[in-house]
């Protein structure tokens, strides 16, 4: 199906069947990317007196019960309420229908040569800074995802506790807030050092202004960086965050 989608002045044109889904997906036999020294996600089958939820043991239809860490075992997308009870739920805060999005790529930089800040000490860690940003943001969208380089596919599965992944440094979420993003989407664990003392400055800066953060995404090569239209699709979940499916249209 073809729609139009009026964006500020213009109009744009997007074809619903040809979105690039951005998640990884999660079939529960194979490794997921895992965070935070989480397990992978497990399902097993229902038992409830002699029924058992499982047609390969006999069931007369399955019936699996799922264990997932939502933080930290895959794609997902989270709101205030991850750092905060007062927050509103992530249901409240995703938004249902299409958003404009700027997907720009980078690669992340050693935080010795830049002079941004961090709200804990950095140790010659990798890191996403502010003027990267601003030398690739050039359209103004409610979201913005960041694809980091290098980008392989492993990224699928990796284990974050050996594979230390970068963060964004204090001044660069200033600057996502300052351009007025909403819904920051990014294919690494956290916006947060892995360990920064549970402060999570990064996470509490952008929900000052913010509605959503979604990580562990799995962005192919293929899609090239610009300006389109997403969604964020999620369960009904009243948490302080949820499994996601951001699916993009290019334009």
């Amino acid at each position: 199906m073809n729609i139009d989608i009026k964006y500020k002045k213009n109009v744009y044109s997007i074809d619903t069947s040809r979105g690039f889904d951005l998640s990884i997906k999660n079939d529960f036999s194979v490794r997921t990317p895992t965070f935070f020294n989480a397990d992978s996600p497990t399902i097993e089958a229902f038992n409830s007196g002699g029924f058992v939820g499982d047609i390969d043991r006999g069931g007369s239809c399955n019936v699996p019960i799922a264990t997932v860490n939502v933080h930290c075992t895959g794609t997902h997308t989270e709101s205030v309420a991850h750092i905060t009870n007062s927050g509103k739920k992530v249901e409240e805060m995703c938004p249902i229908g299409f958003i404009s999005a700027s997907l720009i790529s980078i690669e992340p930089i050693r935080s010795i040569t830049t002079n941004d800040s961090y709200h804990i000490e950095l140790n010659d860690d990798m890191v996403i800074s502010r003027s990267q940003i601003e030398n690739k943001y050039y359209q103004s969208s409610d979201a913005l995802i960041i694809r980091t380089i290098p980008n392989d596919r492993t990224k699928r599965t990796r284990n974050y506790d050996i594979h230390t992944a970068p963060f964004f440094t204090s001044d660069a979420v200033d600057y996502i807030k300052k351009i007025n993003i909403k819904h920051l989407l990014v294919d690494i664990p956290s916006i947060d050092k892995s360990d920064d003392g549970g402060l999570l400055g990064n996470h509490k800066r952008f929900f000052q202004t913010g509605l959503t953060i979604s990580e562990l995404l799995y962005i192919p090569n293929s899609i090239p960086d610009g300006f389109g239209f997403l969604q964020i699709q999620i369960p009904n979940w009243k948490l302080d965050a949820a499994p996601s499916r951001p699916i993009f249209y290019p334009v």
